[in-house]
């Protein structure tokens, strides 16, 4: 079983019809799409993690056009079949790593408040805080917490 993590960084539609499919499993309508995945990969970073040269995850990343300084965390997702295998903690280290060599020095992120796994893995695993609670944040009843993490 070979596990490997690359930066997407050319429009591969067979891999990208795959990160989309997961996307949509992991996060429904707010999920990216091909509108929304293509540019990411040319404007900001997607990092995929392979199973047996399968994609199985995603992580993407922005750069606050305000604080240049800042990356936020758009989304993370795990194909469902391969979560609870550390594969979330992998792709997240390797991105980590990856966007503090380009200048980073703060990520943020927004989580569903009742998502007690994916807050575990942000805040035990790798130290974000917790700064703001948005009551409907993306509409009546999506309320979101703000996480951030300093380098």
């Amino acid at each position: 079983m070979g596990i490997s993590i690359k930066e997407l960084t050319a429009n591969n539609s067979s891999v990208i019809n795959k990160l989309i499919a997961i996307e949509s499993e992991a996060f429904g309508e707010g999920g990216l799409n091909y509108w929304g995945i293509v540019p990411m990969i040319y404007h900001g970073a997607v990092y995929v993690i392979f199973m047996d040269k399968e994609p199985v995850g995603l992580v993407e990343y922005m750069r606050d056009i305000r604080q240049s300084t800042t990356a936020y965390l758009y989304g993370l997702a795990i194909e469902k079949e391969y979560r609870k295998q550390g594969l979330a903690t992998k792709l997240l280290e390797y991105s980590l790593a990856k966007i503090s060599k380009q200048g980073i020095q703060k990520v943020e992120l927004t989580v569903d408040p009742n998502n007690e796994s994916a807050i575990y893995l942000y805040q035990n695993k790798f130290g974000f805080k917790e700064v703001e609670y948005r009551k409907n944040e993306y509409g009546i009843g999506e309320d979101r917490l703000i996480m951030e993490l300093e380098f």
